[in-house]
């Protein structure tokens, strides 16, 4: 066995220079990430209306405006329950100063190894926290809501720009390659725009059963605002491993504050852990995971990773970036130990050139 420390160096030193870019260049990758994600979906949509006769630029203004129109959908009836929600802000504040001051005094009856808890001044601190702050979340609400929409400007921009310049772009990269290799480099391209397509059409429809799965259950439990806590649970589900748990919290804490039963957040918890666990061994493997390829040590370090650089977009976007890595190596002979780490099975990634148009013509011929 022999190593070659210019090239380990070379290695590292192009690892450490990724990074370093992904870190700081984050505000326009993440936008441009997201919207090249949003083209693979939409792309074949694109195509088929451009084979129905309507123009391309027509085409992709129409996509465009019907995911519009459907996500403001959406947000209109998130809306509609969280302004019902805030208008009870009050009775909810108070009901969880009852909540913390029944937990202090449990505490203090009941636990002796403890000094005892002044739950007044507790309760104060906690007041004073929530009404000093309150200027504070307005603002930050305000400025969090302009950066999301400048980020939603500008990712549909970019979405726009990269299905219009589709060929163009992919003829253009193709040009890197030598001639006889091209068709090689456009059907990794391919495959590339295949895998991001189906993890995001298969976590939309993810998305949507744990939705109505998660509604159903809050239902039938006697929820309020069943819909806004279903689907936000739902959603945060994009997020792997820790998305559906954390999903499942938000709606325990309003139960176990707003019902006086403590069997109401006691269901709630054996709801989304009995949805869990049919996401995590049925659900999700069959929708989304077959077409990750992705061992679980690098999905997990993919969340963590993107954790650490990009936040919770990082979370949602490396995943899905990893099993797009994992095509791309498969198709560089120096790469392909790196596909085989990434992905599940230990194995050297073997493909036969497609053959065009014409060859396929001649075997039929031939045949």
């Amino acid at each position: 066995m022999n190593i070659s420390f210019s090239k380990l160096f070379y290695v590292v030193a192009s690892i450490i220079g990724i990074v370093a870019i992904m870190y700081f260049g984050k505000v326009l990758l993440i936008p441009i990430f997201f919207a090249m994600l949003f083209a693979f979906i939409l792309y074949p949509l694109v195509k088929w209306l451009n084979k129905k006769g309507m123009k391309k630029v027509f085409g992709i203004i129409f996509t465009l405006g019907g995911v519009f129109i459907l996500v403001s959908g959406v947000l209109v009836l998130f809306s509609a329950q969280i302004i019902d929600m805030a208008g009870q802000y009050s009775k909810f504040l108070a009901k969880l100063n009852e909540t913390l001051d029944k937990s202090i005094t449990f505490l203090n009856n009941k636990v002796q190894i403890i000094p005892d808890i002044e739950s007044q001044e507790i309760l104060e601190k906690l007041s004073n926290v929530f009404s000093d702050s309150s200027f504070l979340i307005i603002s930050d609400t305000v400025s969090v809501t302009g950066s999301f929409l400048s980020f939603v400007v500008l990712a549909t921009i970019y979405t726009f720009l990269i299905l219009f310049y589709s060929e163009h772009l992919t003829e253009a990269l193709s040009r890197f390659n030598p001639k006889n290799k091209r068709k090689s480099f456009i059907e990794m391209l391919r495959e590339v725009q295949q895998v991001g397509q189906k993890y995001f059409t298969g976590m939309l429809l993810l998305i949507l059963v744990l939705g109505v799965l998660n509604t159903v259950g809050l239902l039938i439990l006697g929820m309020d605002y069943a819909f806004f806590f279903g689907f936000l649970a739902a959603l945060m589900a994009i997020i792997p491993y820790v998305g559906t748990t954390l999903g499942g919290l938000i709606p325990t804490i309003y139960a176990f504050v707003t019902f006086d039963s403590y069997w109401y957040p006691v269901g709630v918890i054996g709801i989304f852990w009995f949805i869990q666990f049919l996401e995590g061994n049925y659900l999700n493997p069959r929708i989304v995971g077959g077409n990750m390829q992705i061992n679980a040590l690098f999905s997990i370090l993919s969340l963590i990773a993107g954790s650490v650089l990009w936040g919770i977009a990082g979370m949602i976007l490396f995943l899905p970036m990893v099993a797009m890595l994992k095509v791309v190596c498969s198709h560089f002979e120096e790469l392909k130990p790196v596909a085989a780490l990434i992905g599940e099975r230990i194995k050297e990634v073997h493909r036969e050139p497609e053959k065009g148009v014409l060859e396929k013509v001649l075997d039929k011929i031939k045949g």
